[in-house]
């Protein structure tokens, strides 16, 4: 019958205390929490509380579209350079 470790890591002794790690969702580096500080920015620019209050008009067209659109496409192009900007960051 195989052992049962009840959530304990087996690289250390049994009378050791579990090692403690910091949280992987919080971001170690200052480049890691400007990313996610942008990040979350840019996406709360894109929800329902702004867009309807301020960019949801279709009456100026950029570039063939309406606002709302470009508006969009904009505010995603500059969260996946967000996501771009942290990878080569290494965060």
């Amino acid at each position: 019958m195989p052992d049962d470790n009840r959530g304990k890591h087996s690289g250390h002794a049994p009378g050791e205390e579990y090692p403690n790690y910091r949280s992987h969702y919080r971001p170690r580096t200052r480049d890691g929490r400007i990313a996610v500080l942008l990040f979350v920015a840019l996406f709360a620019l894109t929800q329902p509380p702004f867009v309807h209050g301020v960019a949801n008009r279709i009456a100026p067209w950029v570039l063939g579209v309406p606002f709302l659109y470009a508006y969009l496409l904009v505010l995603y192009f500059a969260l996946i350079a967000v996501l771009i900007w942290a990878k080569r960051r290494g965060v």
